[in-house]
């Protein structure tokens, strides 16, 4: 049963880790070339559903390692609370600077207005803050 748990556990790490990543680096694309803004919004919602599939593996994953016993230690409570900063993280994004990327996002052959090199910069932010998030909490997983 562990290693199921252990499989399920790494799959969704591997969803959730790696399209975030995936995510920031189109963000980071669109910083340096604002006219890739119409790509990534066409792809940021497929995208951002790996990112979620990847979290609920990773959640009921370790609920139910909860379940079965495994102890509340000093680094699984940071580890838990990470994760909770990346829950909160999460719908500022998809629902507040995302839909307002997507609003200011320049159409094709014309630039980019002030307020979308802006709304770009704070996107940016919260995703490395989300995908770094991610990554704390990978670390802490190796060495809990």
């Amino acid at each position: 049963m562990s290693g199921a748990i252990l499989l399920v556990h790494l799959v969704g790490l591997a969803l959730a880790l790696g399209a975030a990543a995936v995510k920031t680096s189109l963000l980071l694309g669109c910083r340096g070339d604002p006219s890739l803004a119409p790509a990534y919004i066409r792809v940021a919602r497929p995208v951002t559903r790996l990112v979620l599939a990847g979290l609920a593996l990773l959640v009921l994953s370790g609920a139910a390692w909860l379940v079965l016993g495994r102890p509340f230690t000093p680094l699984l409570i940071a580890k838990i609370g990470l994760v909770a900063g990346v829950f909160v993280i999460g719908p500022v994004i998809d629902r507040a600077v995302e839909p307002a990327f997507v609003r200011l996002a320049p159409a094709a052959g014309t630039a980019a207005s002030p307020e979308f090199g802006r709304i770009l910069r704070r996107y940016l932010g919260l995703e490395l803050a989300a995908t770094g998030l991610m990554g704390a909490v990978t670390f802490l997983g190796v060495i809990v």
